[in-house]
């Protein structure tokens, strides 16, 4: 049985003003000339919430996330989605916050463990609706659409926000060459709804899987850094890019030559290219922005379509494709309309 037809309206993005490049930490000492970054990687560029002296503060043991939280010098959950929210409300102005009738985030570095961080998104945004979490790390995106779609099939719901904030910067090793290069902060929204409006971008199709043996190849253990087997993970991206992608144009009736303009999950440039040439996705095809703005987890991917919101024409077809812990991973196809 078909889904009925969901839309996104519209996308909105943020990305905080500290830029760390990598010459940044040629100052760490910790082994990771920019040289050495942009070769392995391809980001020269990231973003966070943090100061740059308060970062190198925490690398040092000079100070505590602790600390910088109690000095009111971490950036909320909650005014990122604010920043994001105010791009969103400009691509369509006509929105009445009245009409939303669900907020779902999905984050994996969350300010409260309970109440739901959907909640303090609503209460700055002055929203008063259903406020849930919905959370599978890097794929939380695809993960939030497809459940939105569901709710909107179903008819329990008309208009759904969603909120991606992520802030990996509060929670790697600013020691660990391997892990801290690679992050950056961001934070995207979308608005989905059920009828259709001219430029937006229509939900085709969406698919979300998991393989929870994997679960401990990438992880957050509470109150400990992130961690991750780079080996192990780079190639499950990469396979399940490609595998994603394939099964959403297969079942689709459709195949990479069909498809406009694709974007992955932003982990590191080198592997999300590398799936695109597997796919046959030229260049011109590839959208990303990791280069500059690093792993911004679940804002990754969907910040890269609120980045290129006004090159989308009437009829191009639009591939997402995410990974992340779980180990999960998931396919989105869009259509402008």
């Amino acid at each position: 049985m078909e889904m009925a037809a969901t839309y996104i309206h519209a996308l909105g993005h943020f990305h905080p003003p500290t830029i760390l490049g990598n010459e940044f930490f040629d100052g760490l000492d910790i082994g990771s000339q920019g040289d050495w970054v942009e070769e392995r990687t391809g980001i020269r560029e990231r973003r966070s919430v943090l100061s740059h002296a308060d970062v190198l503060a925490l690398a040092s043991g000079q100070t505590t996330m602790e600390g910088l939280r109690a000095a009111g010098r971490v950036m909320s959950i909650a005014e990122m989605a604010e920043h994001a929210w105010v791009v969103l409300r400009e691509r369509y102005p006509e929105l009445e916050p009245t009409h939303i009738e669900a907020l779902i985030c999905g984050t994996s570095v969350p300010d409260f463990d309970i109440p739901a961080n959907a909640s303090t998104i609503s209460a700055r945004l002055g929203l008063r609706c259903l406020s849930f979490d919905a959370n599978s790390a890097c794929s939380s995106f695809v993960l939030d659409l497809h459940l939105a779609r569901s709710l909107i099939a179903s008819g329990a719901h008309r208009k759904i926000a969603l909120f991606n904030p992520e802030r990996y910067s509060l929670r790697v090793n600013f020691r660990d060459r391997n892990s801290c290069v690679l992050f950056g902060d961001g934070c995207s929204t979308a608005l989905v709804s059920s009828v259709p409006r001219p430029g937006s971008l229509k939900v085709i199709d969406t698919l979300i899987m998991s393989d929870p043996s994997g679960y401990d190849l990438v992880k957050i253990p509470d109150g400990e850094h992130f961690s991750q087997n780079g080996k192990a993970v780079q190639k499950f991206a990469i396979t399940k890019t490609i595998e994603a992608t394939e099964q959403i144009l297969e079942r689709n009736r459709l195949t990479p030559a069909d498809v406009s303009y694709f974007t992955g999950h932003q982990a590191n440039l080198r592997m999300v290219t590398s799936a695109a040439d597997r796919l046959g996705l030229s260049a011109d095809r590839h959208l990303h922005n990791v280069a500059s703005l690093g792993n911004q987890g679940a804002a990754g991917a969907p910040a890269v379509l609120s980045m290129n919101w006004d090159l989308f024409k009437k009829g191009d077809l639009i591939v997402l494709a995410v990974v992340g812990s779980g180990l999960t991973w998931g396919s989105a196809l869009l259509q402008k309309i």
